[in-house]
């Protein structure tokens, strides 16, 4: 008797095992984009980009993917559809990145993010951005220089390729934490398509639902600076007719928020210190006052955080996380809450910015 129900449960097993497909049955999707359909009756377009296996990679050989899209009501129905366009299983455990058109996160990116979290098989680390003019083309564009589908993007945004100031990562698990909690807002970077490759140099800023402004380069550098800290960046000084640039090696931003709970006028101090090595100028600095000069800098500095600063409090949008330290310093009540709602974009904001020179450069 116990022999037979042995049996039997090893033959439920290898029964169990025949859902399985092997990986030649399969289509890897990669990247997925979500735009908002041109249809009034449809509600998206839904790309995905399949990469497809290749035995074996040549020198200059570009890389093979194919792009498929459709429009519907749902984000599952889409999927549901796209099954029927293809002849292997659509996998989605290797998407790493997710666009969504630039009309649909002007209008709401919350409905369409739902089907996201919802997913199993959908990384939480994978990356979101927005895709300018959308999402297809994004998805569509064929890089020269990519030897596997959608590399270029991964490269971009995870750091193993190129390290750029104005390029701000943003991954699935941040970006619906950001959503989703009181006192840290959402910003999701811009790709916008060339030729044969991409330019990422903008974000955009959300409150809970949409896009409400969109920063220059430069700003997008500066609020790479306060948001995460990146440190890889340069400052551009100008003093009169000349210039100089600093390669900043070691960059620290802290902030500490003042007069919350008595009746003197709330502030937040911000300071930044930073030093670097001087990387292309005009004027020869060896023989300059450096005292002089990193005063400039810390000035220029100084205004173009403040700038952003404003930006975002006339946006009433709080991306680096004001109002969550303040939520950390202690029980906040509702009523708390909206009276720092109501104080933020009029909060006064002190910034003090340290810069120290090291060197002058290989040449005087």
């Amino acid at each position: 008797m116990k022999r037979s129900i042995f049996v039997c449960l090893l033959v439920g097993l290898i029964l169990s095992g025949c859902g399985f497909k092997d990986l030649d049955k399969r289509f890897f999707v990669l990247a997925i984009g979500v735009d908002k359909s041109e249809n009034p009756e449809m509600e998206y377009r839904v790309s995905l980009k399949l990469g497809i296996p290749s035995s074996r990679i040549e020198p200059g050989q570009t890389n093979r993917y194919q792009v498929v899209t459709q429009e519907a009501k749902t984000i599952t129905e889409a999927i549901r559809l796209l099954k029927s366009q293809v002849d292997k299983e659509l996998d989605f455990g290797h998407a790493k990145m997710i666009v969504f058109g630039k009309s649909l996160a002007e209008e709401n990116v919350q409905k369409p993010l739902d089907w996201f979290m919802r997913r199993r098989d959908i990384q939480m680390v994978g990356f979101v951005a927005i895709g300018d003019p959308s999402a297809i083309e994004v998805l569509d564009t064929k890089v020269l220089s990519e030897r596997l589908p959608a590399n270029s993007l991964f490269l971009s945004f995870d750091r193993e390729g190129t390290e750029s100031s104005y390029i701000i990562t943003e991954n699935l698990s941040d970006f619906y934490r950001r959503l989703t909690e009181r006192g840290k807002d959402p910003y999701l970077p811009i790709i916008q398509p060339q030729k044969n490759s991409y330019t990422i140099d903008q974000v955009a800023i959300l409150d809970k639902n949409k896009v409400i402004a969109i920063l220059t380069p430069d700003q997008t550098r500066v609020l790479n600076e306060l948001a995460r800290q990146f440190h890889k960046i340069e400052i551009h000084t100008e003093q009169g007719q000349d210039t100089f640039e600093l390669a900043i090696n070691h960059y620290k931003m802290t902030y500490k928020l003042e007069h919350l709970k008595d009746n003197e006028e709330p502030q937040i101090n911000v300071h930044i210190s930073m030093d670097g090595m001087a990387e292309e100028a005009t004027l020869s600095i060896f023989d300059q006052n450096w005292i002089e000069l990193q005063k400039l800098a810390e000035k220029q500095s100084k205004d173009r955080a403040l700038e952003v600063l404003h930006i975002l409090q006339k946006n009433k949008v709080d991306p680096i996380g004001f109002g969550l330290r303040y939520r950390a310093m202690g029980y906040v009540s509702e009523n708390d809450w909206e009276r720092w709602q109501s104080h933020y974009p009029d909060i006064q904001i002190n910034v003090k910015v340290n810069v120290k020179i090291l060197g002058s450069g290989v040449i005087k």
